[in-house]
């Protein structure tokens, strides 16, 4: 797998999709996934993307009634691997819950420029974010119990991104195998990143050869087993909404595999994805805490570490990220050595 230097970006995606509001000139690949007859009516930059660039368009359909569309593009090798991850990431949600995520229609290479790929679902007009605690964490919690892992290993059968960063999704037997090569793939991208840095080198040893066997090897012995769970696998506010026209929560740009479904709440530790706890309390009222249920609070710092880490890689030069990455691994190499 490439790591974040290596990736060839190919054109700029403003020559794709301009700023927000502008004509976006819609490619045949995408016109040949919307419905037989259908015409395009308007296409306009909607929204805003760190790592892609999204549009609006609107279609009139033969039966004369006209239907609005989401249109997301990347370009490069590294926008391949997005736009195939989120479709399948998408697909995988909504074969579970149809109304938990816009139905995913396609995703393909544009024919006019053949190093952009595009990611094409419903639209729906998004209102409150992060949506009300008690009807989303029911259905997130449904989502994690009805998700199965197909072959009962923890990884998933493609690669996905987390924003622009690639995962390591390669299945394995236990949990505490995959979280660990997943933090082993990010520590790695990271270095690549903003370059070596001492404190969470040295603290690399201890924290794989201690702290997550000390927090993760608990959950699956002495006849306890973890249920490999689909999770969404970036549930941060931004990527949670509340849909206009029904009132329903709704999740999108997801980068899944099946993992422990607490996971999902280590995205909820950082204040600045704006989780509240009442949101892990309404959460757990319908998916347990898994035991021992002591541990809870600091597996949720581990796992919130590998989600500090991701931004330090999507934000190259920022030092927090970092710092937070170092301070969270020392807290815990030094409470369990």
């Amino acid at each position: 797998m490439p790591g974040i230097r290596e990736i060839n970006h190919g054109p700029s995606l403003e020559d794709i999709i301009p700023e927000v509001g502008q004509v976006v000139q819609v490619d045949e690949a995408v016109l040949n996934e919307l419905p037989p007859g259908a015409r395009v009516i308007s296409a306009s930059s909607y929204g805003t993307s760190l790592w892609t660039r999204t549009a609006q368009v609107v279609a009139a359909l033969p039966n004369g009634t006209t239907k609005n569309y989401f249109l997301k593009c990347a370009t490069g090798d590294n926008g391949k691997v997005m736009m195939n991850g989120e479709f399948e990431s998408m697909q995988t949600i909504y074969a579970i819950m149809p109304t938990f995520c816009p139905k995913p229609l396609a995703w393909g290479t544009y024919k006019g420029t053949p190093s952009t790929y595009f990611f094409l679902c419903d639209f729906h007009e998004m209102g409150q974010s992060p949506p009300e605690p008690v009807e989303f964490c029911a259905a997130l919690a449904e989502l994690h119990t009805r998700g199965t892992s197909p072959n009962g290993k923890f990884g998933f059968h493609i690669t996905t991104c987390n924003g622009s960063v690639p995962q390591d999704n390669s299945w394995k037997d236990t949990w505490q195998e995959f979280f660990a090569a997943g933090f082993k793939h990010m520590l790695r991208l990271d270095e690549e990143t903003n370059g070596p840095h001492a404190r969470i080198l040295e603290l690399s040893k201890p924290w794989f050869d201690i702290v997550i066997p000390r927090l993760l090897s608990p959950l699956e012995s002495n006849g306890r087993s973890v249920k490999p769970s689909l999770v969404h696998g970036d549930l941060w506010f931004g990527n949670a909404a509340t849909v206009v026209e029904t009132g329903r929560p709704m999740v999108f740009d997801a980068c899944v595999f099946y993992g422990h479904n607490e996971y999902e709440m280590g995205n909820w530790r950082p204040v600045r994805n704006k989780f509240g706890r009442n949101y892990s309390r309404n959460y757990t009222k319908h998916f347990p805490i898994s035991e021992p249920e002591e541990d809870f609070d600091d597996r949720n710092a581990l796992y919130s570490t590998r989600f500090n880490l991701h931004a330090s890689i999507l934000f190259p030069g920022s030092t927090r990220f970092r710092k937070m990455v170092a301070e969270e691994m020392e807290r815990l190499v030094t409470k369990f050595s």
